[in-house]
């Protein structure tokens, strides 16, 4: 992923625009949870938790495509 990529996955994935400066990180730490194999959807993000939702795409490329195609939408709100 570029820099801008990365930064709008943290920013996707958290609701923060960029890292934290502080030592005390992000409250709480991102995680990842997989979801159930499924090409058909896109990641999803819970950002008052800091959770990336991702369903097991039948493969890698699938996976960028899908999350690059997710964090580039910027159509946040509640699903």
């Amino acid at each position: 992923m570029t820099h801008l990529e990365r930064m709008d996955l943290v920013y996707f994935w958290t609701g923060s625009p960029a890292l934290p400066a502080s030592e005390d990180g992000f409250q709480p730490m991102p995680s990842v949870t997989i979801r159930p194999a499924d090409d058909a959807h896109l990641p999803t993000a819970n950002t008052c938790i800091s959770r990336l939702y991702i369903p097991l795409y039948s493969s890698r490329a699938t996976l960028r495509h899908k999350l690059l195609l997710a964090i580039k939408t910027k159509n946040f709100g509640f699903v």
